[in-house]
């Protein structure tokens, strides 16, 4: 620590890394399983490197460095400093699904009409801008990433010293060879998107016959060669009434995943200006009660929710809105946004550093301080967005 820093700003700074402590040490604990690794490391989260790894260490040091040029900032101007933890990529918009709830789906037939996709060249600078800006953890999505060619040097060029890198998949195709080579280039985890535990409504919902199934075997495939997997789904209106959400971690206790990562269903991409979907505060509440049901019983996987985020990677107020404070995302045309889902962009990697475009983005009011859950949850927020996007053109 800065020898030159107020007493009071130093308890601050440990009591923030306390709350971050208990934050991993609660999430990691409870008699939940652990995948152990070749190297002696323990996985316990596809989106957090594993405790006293480099990369954890490195993620600690880093958030200990804002937070002391965050104190030194005496009139304040510093004190959104702040690391983006976890980049999100879309590395294609192909996809052999039609999901009815697709919110990439606008970006995706812009970039194949104007066929503007980033090279492997461009993909590659920006996975090395984001780590050297502080990113532990790079994420690859889609489209489906396994449709892009040269999906596996691009895993290889994340360092995994400083980065974890994990994926999510729509699970088609897990074949043996492509897990074998998954797990030979590096990839720490992947999560198989899964909308309901029932094939029938899960394959209707993608508009792809059969795929429950092969994502179901790709599931078993991974977890025999000890590669960490995950199942992805979103939480709706229905789904906390009818019990749906119970079913899918039954069906996480079944596949021998670690952890079920549960998205709040978003009006955007197919369900754009759909505000009803959106769940109530009660209903958050209720998420929350059934994650924190879950994560005490030690034969079920663990539940991480969009809105751990923030707690998991970084010591702010308890847990919220990831986009712009510890999270970025980056589309396959090279438009950064907040979060994979937030329809507007601060920038393009083609035209401006990433640094730049993180800089503008964090220092930008809309995100300049934490939203206790997502801000796409609030109509408002749809109507500042856009004034803010008509100002700046």
């Amino acid at each position: 620590m800065a020898r030159d820093l107020n007493s009071w700003k130093l308890s601050e700074i440990r009591e923030k890394m306390e709350k971050y402590r208990l934050a991993q040490e609660n999430y990691f604990i409870k008699g939940k399983p652990v995948l152990h690794l070749e190297n002696g490391q323990k996985v316990f989260s596809l989106v957090s490197p594993p405790l006293k790894s480099p990369a954890a260490r490195r993620r600690v040091r880093l958030i200990v460095n804002n937070m002391q040029i965050s104190a030194h900032g005496s009139n304040g101007t510093n004190l959104g400093v702040r690391a983006p933890h976890i980049i999100t990529i879309a590395v294609t918009y192909s996809c052999q699904c039609k999901c009815k709830h697709c919110s990439a789906s606008t970006y995706q037939e812009h970039v194949i009409r104007n066929k503007s996709g980033l090279t492997f060249k461009e993909l590659r600078s920006a996975i090395e801008q984001s780590v050297a800006l502080g990113t532990t953890c790079v994420v690859l999505t889609g489209g489906e990433p396994l449709l892009y060619g040269d999906i596996y040097n691009l895993i290889r060029s994340v360092d995994p010293n400083k980065s974890v890198c994990s994926m999510f998949t729509n699970g088609e195709l897990l074949d043996e060879e492509k897990v074998l080579k998954l797990k030979e280039a590096g990839l720490f985890g992947l999560y198989v998107s899964i909308d309901h535990p029932d094939p029938e409504r899960h394959d209707a919902n993608r508009q792809r016959p059969g795929l429950f199934a092969k994502a179901m075997r790709g599931l078993e495939i991974c977890r025999k060669v000890n590669l960490a997997t995950g199942i992805s789904t979103f939480a709706t209106k229905e789904k906390l009434a009818s019990g749906e959400l119970d079913r899918m971690m039954e069906l996480g206790k079944k596949t021998g995943v670690l952890e079920v990562f549960i998205f709040d269903v978003t009006p955007t991409g197919k369900l754009l200006n759909q505000h009803q979907c959106v769940l109530t505060n009660e209903e958050i509440e209720q998420v929350r009660e059934f994650r924190n049901k879950y994560n005490d019983l030690p034969k079920f996987p663990r539940i991480v929710h969009q809105t751990m985020f923030s707690s998991m990677s970084y010591p702010c107020a308890a847990e919220g809105c990831p986009a712009a404070l510890v999270q970025m995302h980056l589309r396959a045309n090279g438009d950064v946004s907040p979060c994979d889902f937030t329809p507007y962009s601060f920038g393009n990697i083609r035209n401006q550093s990433l640094e730049e475009i993180w800089r503008n983005m964090t220092e930008c009011s809309l995100y300049s301080a934490p939203s206790s859950r997502c801000r796409l949850a609030r109509p408002e927020f749809w109507e500042q967005l856009d004034q803010h996007a008509t100002a700046i053109q």
